[in-house]
């Protein structure tokens, strides 16, 4: 090769660029690999970042909807001996985020035979809403779950959660409540305690399962053989004021709230208010010992009907003699209970009915809970009607607690529905003297015992019961419907040593020809009564005794003058 002359070699170097050492590029090179590599290192961290946290972040779609699925288990409701009233199932709930449907009418096909609530055109609706959160159904099984996922429907997701459940059915329905589909409660003591048991605590209720089921069962029995519209109870410890039991009939099942009517769903025991006839001639007995008056063995003609304004008050049985005291009871006089009524004066009357809490909402841990329907003007002819329940309306609570502090112990304490803990003071007002309420009882136990007493049928053998029948006509728009009643029985047993009250009504019994076709309240109740008292006492440990013995005796005030006989020398 013919070598470059020296102007083609200065032209080289000045238009071309030198040649590159070899070690010098390698080392280039080796550079740009090694910043290629951390640059790629450093993406896929990033990436790989981004996947662990997106990871562990929440499955179900962001939203603004706060789903049903709590954090806290919602609390127990518990009777007085720890079985369980309401608990909680867990289920599995199905939802959607519509936003994340890429094809709503395939969706809503493939997923219709599988969700009971809904079909194609509810599911479409569902799934076109403009919202990020729907639920689909709740309650799903493992099985139809797995069928579900199968489908590979984008946007469906499920959720574990706890369904509200009763276990016992129908039992104490009205006082447990229910709640809504957020597990948030909406009657009863679901509602009434709902900020204790949402945040997971259990409540105890002062109700005795067992005693619940007595007295639904044979109030029940007493409905279906006088035909009644329905009926209520309750069963109060006069030492306590807790409530036993507390029945509404007819009732539902909290399980399927939905299913049940009006009717069923409401609470007769503590949302409605009766007139609760001649039951009130205990308290008005009561008032006048209290007031000292007179003594027991004071009399009263009682021949004739009083007529006083627009009313006639007359009796069921007519006497031609005048009447003591315990004779007026026993016998159920209206026309004696007046003219005593009218002794105590209308002001004093309502004073007691006012200390007695008649007058007011019970501070009861329900929501149903009524008000009492009194006389807008309290004179002499509203305190004569008043001793004999008529023109005023209470509830079964407020009945079973004004009768507890007539008959037991002479002190007012709030009916409640939670049970008292170990130690635990009831609020305790004294109302009447243990005198008075010894005598009241004491003639509340030959209202049983007597030949002549309203309530024989109420008469449980060892078990010393005491009580008040009373019959009322039924409240009607306009006045008062002659042919209905509504019949009533209270009771305190056992009588010498009392424990418990038990208020029982029956609304609109029809006569049958076994009662001779009467609706009173010694025929249509106090059966029930007797098999509730005799029922019940073994679950309550209360044994019976012999009525005979001196010491049983003692405890009784017995010294009452009844017809031409000593009421001492009357078998009871």
């Amino acid at each position: 090769m013919t070598p470059l002359s020296p102007m083609m070699r200065r032209l080289k170097r000045l238009f071309l660029p030198p040649r590159p050492d070899p070690a010098q590029s390698r080392h280039i090179a080796e550079m740009r690999l090694i910043v290629s590599g951390f640059v790629a290192l450093a993406v896929f961290a990033v990436i790989a970042g981004r996947v662990v946290v997106l990871s562990a972040q929440d499955t179900a779609p962001s939203n603004d909807y706060k789903s049903n699925v709590t954090a806290v288990e919602r609390g127990k409701i518990l009777d007085r001996k720890g079985r369980l009233l309401a608990t909680n199932l867990p289920i599995t709930v199905m939802h959607a985020d519509p936003s994340e449907i890429m094809d709503v009418n395939d969706a809503a096909k493939k997923l219709a035979p599988f969700i009971a609530r809904h079909n194609e055109a509810s599911l479409k609706r569902l799934l076109m809403k403009k919202t990020r959160y729907v639920e689909l159904d709740r309650k799903v099984t493992p099985a139809r779950h797995a069928q579900i996922l199968q489908l590979g429907i984008p946007g469906v997701y499920f959720a574990e959660g706890h369904l509200r459940a009763y276990p016992r059915g129908n039992a104490a329905a009205h006082v447990l409540g229910h709640v809504d589909p957020d597990n948030n409660g909406l009657a009863g003591i679901e509602k009434a305690m709902n900020a204790e048991l949402a945040s997971g605590a259990n409540v105890t209720l002062s109700i005795d399962a067992g005693v619940q089921n007595i007295m639904a069962t044979e109030i029940a029995r007493q409905i279906e053989e006088y035909e009644a519209l329905g009926g209520a109870g309750v069963m109060l410890d006069v030492n306590t004021g807790e409530l036993l039991a507390m029945v509404s009939l007819p009732d539902y099942n909290p399980n399927h709230y939905g299913a049940a009517d009006d009717n069923a769903k409401f609470n007769r025991a503590s949302k409605g208010v009766y007139e609760m006839g001649s039951t009130f001639k205990v308290l008005n007995t009561a008032i006048f010992l209290e007031a000292g008056l007179s003594t027991s063995q004071k009399q009263y003609e009682v021949a004739k009907p009083i007529r006083i304004s627009r009313f006639t008050i007359n009796d069921y049985h007519v006497y031609q003699r005048p009447l003591n005291v315990a004779e007026i009871l026993i016998y159920s006089s209206n026309i004696g209970s007046a003219r005593m009524a009218d002794d105590i004066g209308a002001e004093l009357q309502r004073t007691y009915m006012e200390r007695l809490g008649l007058l007011d909402r019970l501070p009861l841990e329900l929501p149903e809970t009524a008000r009492p329907l009194v006389p807008s003007r309290w004179k002499r002819v509203e305190a004569m009607t008043v001793s004999y329940g008529h023109g005023i309306s209470i509830t079964l609570p407020h009945l079973a607690s004004a009768v507890s502090t007539a008959s037991a112990n002479g002190l007012w304490i709030p009916p409640t529905l939670i049970k008292k803990m170990p130690g635990e003071q009831s609020v305790r007002t004294r109302v009447f003297s243990d005198e008075t309420a010894r005598s009241v009882r004491s003639m509340m136990r030959f209202v049983v015992s007597h030949e002549d007493g309203t309530a024989n049928y109420a008469e449980a053998p060892g078990y010393m019961v005491g009580g008040k029948t009373g019959t009322a006509e039924k409240n009607i728009v306009g006045g008062y419907d002659k042919k209905v009643n509504l019949t009533t029985f209270v009771a305190t047993f056992p009588v010498h040593d009392p424990r418990y009250v038990i208020a029982i009504i029956i609304d609109a019994p029809k006569g049958q020809k076994k009662s001779g076709y009467r609706t009173t309240g010694g025929w249509v109740v106090a059966p029930a009564v007797k098999r509730i008292v005799e029922r019940a006492a073994p679950v309550l440990k209360l044994h019976p005794v012999d009525e005979k013995l001196p010491e049983i005796r003692h405890l009784l005030d017995l010294d009452f003058k009844i017809g031409n006989e000593e009421a001492t020398n009357v078998s009871y």
